[in-house]
């Protein structure tokens, strides 16, 4: 295997940046995800909420008061594609639309009470495996990982 041009002290190839350490944290990234949707899938079991759906309200939830144009760019799908989920959801009332004070062009994005808890206990399994390995690794770690997510999320917006 190769590494990726990272040297270490002495020019020595840092371990953890060889091709295949690196291609088996992707890996672990897919499988953590297809858990993740696996478990939410298995919670919501229904027909009223897909992935997308849950990801929509788990933005206006860490971002009450979030516009429409901010959310499409968090969320890195188009317009349409937004309005078609956002429709959905307010009609079912789980989002709550109000005018921007400073233009009135704009509406603020809420959750209704409602759709918190019921997001809450959705996410409540992930939310405590990931409260639990955090809590097994130390916060250095966690602070690592946290880390090296931001700095992939950066890169990738930099990239547009």
């Amino acid at each position: 295997m190769s590494d990726l041009n990272f040297n270490g002290p002495k020019g020595s190839p840092l371990l953890y940046l060889r091709e295949d350490k690196v291609k088996e944290s992707l890996n672990t990234f897919f499988n953590v995800s297809k858990n993740f949707e696996k478990i939410i899938l298995d919670k919501i079991n229904n027909d009223t909420f897909g992935i997308a759906d849950i990801r929509c309200l788990l933005i206006i939830n860490l971002n009450p008061g979030i516009i429409f144009n901010e959310l499409m760019e968090e969320l890195d799908i188009s317009k349409q594609s937004l309005n078609r989920v956002l429709k959905k959801l307010i009609l079912k009332n789980f989002i709550i639309q109000k005018i921007n004070l400073e233009d009135g062009r704009k509406k603020n994005l809420y959750l209704s009470n409602q759709t918190n808890r019921m997001l809450d206990n959705i996410l409540e399994p992930i939310l405590k495996d990931i409260s639990d390995a955090f809590q097994k690794s130390g916060s250095n770690s966690v602070q690592g990982f946290n880390q090296i997510i931001s700095n992939i999320v950066k890169r990738k917006k930099n990239e547009y």
